[in-house]
């Protein structure tokens, strides 16, 4: 019967092999210290959203002969359009705040926050899009819904592009610089990103139908959440 030596209690675990710190050493060597902080390429990156969203809606007017904004986004809005579209940009803009918040002690916020934040973003578009969605009676807004592309393949386009600035833009930012919960990190980054990408077509686009709203404006928010927990965390990790 083979006998196995039972450790002391107390005794320490054994160390690491040294081939262990070696390679840590040789990564930290190896990879070069950013000349820019991290808070300052974080506000560079909130900073370019504005941009980029009006350069893709505004874009869609110069390529595809669309309006920009939508029809019934004018001074006398109705107010269920003024409280939805508050509602989300309020939503949005604490999805970005949970994602990259860097803590008293440059952690970020906590596994916790990441996951609900991650967890709420697709949940919240859709219940606004296609729980509620805003349909209205004025012609205008009819005519400019009627000439829709009726899958919403335009929308898609807007928001694939808004949403790709943002999670690529998140995402550089913090590289190498999130030590811990990097997994939820990169799935609020990635709702974050969606839920950028659903305000600007939120902005852009009157449409109500279903299969226009679920395939351009849902679908890519999805596509980004899950985009941000699956690739994000290896760009992330230091």
């Amino acid at each position: 019967m083979e006998q196995r030596e039972i450790p002391p209690r107390f005794a320490s675990p054994p160390a690491p092999p040294d081939a262990l710190y070696a390679n840590i050493r040789a990564a930290i060597e190896n990879t070069p210290a950013s000349t820019v902080p991290v808070r300052a390429r974080l506000i560079g990156a909130v900073a370019a959203i504005p941009v980029v969203m009006t350069a893709a809606l505004v874009g869609t007017d110069h390529f595809i002969d669309q309006r920009p904004l939508r029809a019934d986004l004018a001074a006398e809005s109705p107010a269920r359009l003024v409280v939805v579209l508050s509602s989300l940009l309020v939503f949005t803009l604490l999805t970005t705040l949970v994602a990259l918040r860097r803590g008293r002690h440059g952690l970020g916020s906590g596994a916790r926050p990441l996951v609900v934040a991650a967890g709420l973003v697709v949940p919240v578009y859709a219940f606004f899009t296609l729980a509620i969605p805003l349909r209205s009676d004025d012609p205008a807004v009819l005519a400019s819904a009627a000439s829709l592309h009726p899958w919403g393949l335009r929308c898609f386009v807007v928001a694939t592009l808004v949403g790709l600035f943002v999670l690529v833009a998140f995402a550089r930012a913090l590289r190498w610089s999130v030590p811990v919960a990097s997994g939820p990190r990169g799935a609020a980054l990635g709702a974050s990103a969606g839920a950028w990408a659903g305000l600007s077509v939120f902005l852009h686009c009157p449409a109500f139908e279903p299969a226009h709203l679920i395939i351009g404006h849902l679908v890519p928010i999805v596509a980004f959440a899950a985009l941000g927990a699956l690739a994000v965390p290896h760009a992330l990790r230091p």
